[in-house]
């Protein structure tokens, strides 16, 4: 018979010999196979169920942990599932932990990688867990703490991920089983944990920001000073479970940390940045988060917090429209206020946009939860907020107007007016003052700040500057005061349109011009003056005029004053007409004096002008006298001296300005474009008499003797343009005296010959109000005209006018030929005459056919 195998249960030595012997063997698979059969004999065989481990143990266990560094990758593995299934089954006993531990520590715990294999590694990892899960229930773990480290701290910043995963699990793991012992090895796990923070997988970095909440937890003061700033870089991590993680264990420190009272203020600004994530999941957790900590803190607190509880108030009546935190949370904040904000400060000035925003909500949340708490830091919050309001990134300047609106709802202004008040200068201050008084009551900003405030905005040094961010925010502060304190403004009514209309004239932008007249109807309304602007006006463009007293040989087209003189005369309507005894001097100063600025002059001329074209608007409410003596100026002192001939092209342009002015002057009632006074004046406002600049002969004879040789003068002008704009200025002049009586033949001479040469102008424009103005010369001679007397000048003109039939611009030859129909009637024989006497030579036979037919039948008539 063959020898019988010993028994496992009798004798573990000689079951398991042959399979020991061959693991000395060469071959690796030899080897496993030895190893893979011990495997089975103790844990898979049934018959060997009821075996007693603790005696195979000692007999196995050596060759086992040596093949922990077989050279074998499968032998490896295989050895350690065997001590695996030890560790499950063997009674709990830190006589077994005293050999296995140091050969894992060998493989996977040492400074360099001993064990090469990612799998093997992740095996022996997890065995560690295995043996912490088993021996979790009694103090068996201590001794070896040093071990646990060794191996733990290394295998975290493994470069596997799963190792890195499940050496966290043992992490966490050993700060519940080794409370007592772990904060002596508490500041070996920080660092290797925090170096996964940065890790590509989003779940290795939740892993880790769960062990560091564990080992600060657990750890020392040390752990959490190294830990809070890169937990508070996770907030800005791309992955919502990130920043989940973040929350939850920041939430928890704040909750059951045991020094977190030291720390009130590291941990409150990362869990109120939660509350403000894009994540509706991890607001909702931080808010429950944060609810329970105000809650806990009373409850810790109750005694000192007794006498603020038992005089709670409800909700204020003026409360921004959130819900309020409960106290706890308010006197948490305002006790650790003060440590916060100089941060956020200080990281308001950082390049990364993110993290500007992230503090800019943060300092939200702090005043919502602060409330008059924060009233003895608000110097450092001022500064905070005006940093925030000159940032690039629109979402900061949205949370810093948030933030400024919220501390107006809790700070007085008697706190923070004083600290404002020598920013005015700034836009940032003025976004910043904007928002608070939004914010804020309106009795308590009634009592000073509007009175001071609108002074302080009213100087020229600050209103009239032309920085567009500057300009938008003056306007939202005036349009901020109107809304809250509405009619108390009537008392700084004048500084506040002062304000606007300065803006309104120099408006760097549509934009904001159309909020500057938006703040002036605002104030209308306030003041109850009328339903039209220029009722506002009325009130107050005479101080305005008033106060222009700059020299105007200095201006410049963007010289303040000009564009308030300039827009009081467009945009004022009727309001303008009283206060012509302003405006006169301002004209007769910056267009008579000849060294003004040549574009400031073509600019006044151009307003002057379309303000006499809409005079109908303009002057309705205009006195007589002060309308006629105003015309004296403006025609005498302003555009007559400007008509005078002088060399140079800037010369020649303001000649031509001024006699465009004239015609605007000259024209009998010019039709009114309602349109153009809406957007130029006139405000709906309408003028309920006819205006007329020039009513009797008596107001227009005296200009005309200086005006008619000037008008000769700018006819044969070298412009193209002034020769235009005077023989339309001269059809006026005819129209106009004809019409008062005061056309004479005297006059009429004077200008029909100078206009008879224009018929030879280069430029056709020219050629053809020419004929327009001759034929208005004509047509509008006095009655008692005599031909005979005045022959020589007819037959002048018939001649003339004759030649340019056979012109070669057939559109001219028609005009022509219409306007010799019109003045045939001066003497249709002498023009008879002259047509046949030469009519064989003439090459237009069409048109001196119809001319001589149309004499006939006016010859025949007579």
């Amino acid at each position: 018979m063959g020898e019988v195998k010993p028994s496992l249960k009798e004798n573990p030595r000689g079951a398991l010999e042959q399979y020991i012997t061959a693991l000395q063997s060469e071959s690796k698979m030899t080897r496993k196979q030895a190893l893979a059969k011990i495997n089975e004999e103790i844990f898979e065989n049934s018959a060997n169920s009821d075996c007693d481990l603790t005696t195979v143990f000692p007999e196995v266990y050596a060759y086992v942990l040596k093949s922990f560094s077989d050279s074998s990758e499968a032998c490896r593995d295989v050895s350690a599932t065997i001590i695996s299934n030890f560790i499950e089954k063997l009674p709990l006993n830190d006589y077994y932990l005293t050999y296995i531990l140091p050969v894992i520590v060998r493989r996977i715990g040492c400074p360099e990688i001993v064990e090469d294999s990612e799998e093997i590694r992740l095996v022996l990892i997890e065995l560690v867990h295995k043996i912490l899960d088993k021996y979790k229930v009694a103090n068996l773990l201590s001794p070896f703490i040093n071990d646990l480290t060794n191996i733990l701290s290394k295998t975290v910043a493994d470069p596997y991920p799963k190792v890195k995963l499940e050496a966290c699990e043992c992490i966490i793991a050993v700060t519940k089983y080794l409370q007592r012992d772990f904060h002596f090895q508490c500041e070996s796990y920080v660092k290797p944990i925090l170096s996964n923070f940065a890790h590509q997988h989003f779940r290795v970095r939740v892993a880790a920001i769960k062990a560091i909440g564990a080992v600060v937890q657990a750890g020392n003061a040390k752990c959490f000073e190294l830990s809070i700033s890169p937990m508070a870089e996770k907030l800005f991590d791309e992955n919502a479970q990130v920043r989940l993680q973040v929350t939850l264990e920041v939430g928890n420190w704040m909750l059951s940390y045991r020094d977190r009272y030291s720390f009130w203020h590291r941990m409150i600004p990362l869990l109120l940045t939660s509350l403000s994530d894009v994540m509706s999941d991890i607001r909702d957790t931080a808010s429950s988060l944060w609810t329970d900590i105000g809650l806990q803190y009373m409850e810790e607190n109750e005694e000192d917090l007794k006498k603020k509880s038992d005089f709670l108030k409800d909700v204020p009546t003026h409360y921004p429209d959130v819900k309020r935190p409960n106290m706890g949370c308010r006197v948490l904040v305002g006790t650790n206020f003060g440590k916060i904000v100089p941060a956020i400060s200080r990281e308001m000035d950082g390049w990364q946009a993110d993290a500007r925003l992230r503090v800019a909500q943060l300092l939200c949340w702090l005043i919502l939860c602060a409330e008059e708490g924060s009233t003895q830091h608000a110097q450092t919050s001022v500064r905070a907020m005006l940093r925030g309001a000159g940032d690039e990134d629109p979402r900061v300047i949205l949370e810093i107007k948030r933030a400024a609106e919220l501390y107006g709802y809790f700070i007085t202004p008697d706190t923070w007016w004083p600290l404002l008040e020598a920013e005015v200068d700034s836009w940032p201050a003025l976004m910043v003052l904007a928002n608070i008084i939004k914010g804020s009551r309106a009795e308590l900003v009634k009592e000073k700040v509007l009175t001071e405030l609108c002074r302080e905005l009213a100087d020229p040094d600050r209103c009239r500057t032309r920085k567009p961010k500057y300009q938008t925010e003056l306007l939202h502060v005036c349009e901020a005061l109107m809304d809250l304190c509405g009619e108390a403004c009537v008392n700084v009514a004048h500084d506040l349109f002062v304000i606007n209309f300065t803006v309104y004239a120099m408006p760097v932008d549509n934009q904001i011009q159309f909020m500057a007249f938006s703040n002036l109807d605002k104030l209308r309304f306030i003041e109850k003056c009328g339903k039209t602007m220029t009722t506002l006006y009325d009130i107050h463009i005479g101080r305005v005029l008033g106060n222009i007293t700059s020299d105007a040989l200095t201006w410049s087209l963007l010289t303040p004053d000009r564009c308030l003189l300039e827009c009081a005369m467009l945009h004022s309507g009727s309001a303008m007409g009283t206060q012509l005894h302003l405006i006169a001097p301002l004209l007769k100063e910056s267009l008579a004096a000849p060294k003004v600025d040549p574009e400031v002059k073509l600019k006044i001329f151009t307003t002057l002008s379309t303000v006499l074209v809409n005079r109908q608007t303009n002057f309705s409410k205009c006195n007589t006298d002060k309308l006629e003596a105003f015309l004296n100026i403006v025609i005498e002192e302003v555009i007559m001296p400007n008509l005078v001939w002088s060399a140079g092209r800037t010369a020649e342009a303001i000649r031509t300005a001024a006699v465009a002015c004239l015609c605007s002057a000259l024209q009998d009632n010019p039709p009114i474009d309602d349109a153009l006074i809406a957007e130029q004046g006139g405000d709906g406002d309408k003028g309920d008499k006819e205006v007329n600049l020039f009513p009797t002969k008596e107001s227009l004879a005296p200009f005309l003797e200086k005006m008619v040789p000037l008008l000769v003068g700018v006819v044969d002008d070298n412009s193209t343009l002034t020769r235009q704009h005077a023989l339309r200025a001269v059809c006026c002049l005819a129209t106009l005296a004809s019409k008062r009586g005061c056309f004479t033949p005297d006059i009429m001479h004077k200008l029909y010959f100078v206009v008879l040469k224009r018929l030879d102008d280069s430029s056709d424009k020219v050629r053809s109000y020419a004929v327009q103005t001759l034929t208005t010369l004509f047509n509008r001679r006095p009655e008692d005209y005599d031909t005979v007397l005045f022959g020589a000048h007819v037959d002048a003109l018939y001649s003339a006018m004759l030649i340019h039939l056979d012109d070669t611009d057939e559109q001219f030859r028609k005009q022509m030929l219409e306007s010799i129909l019109k003045v045939s009637d001066i003497d249709p024989p002498l023009l008879m005459k002259k047509v046949q006497a030469n009519i064989h030579l003439y090459r237009n036979k069409a048109a001196y056919e119809r001319l001589s037919s149309h004499l006939e039948k006016i010859i025949k008539n007579k």
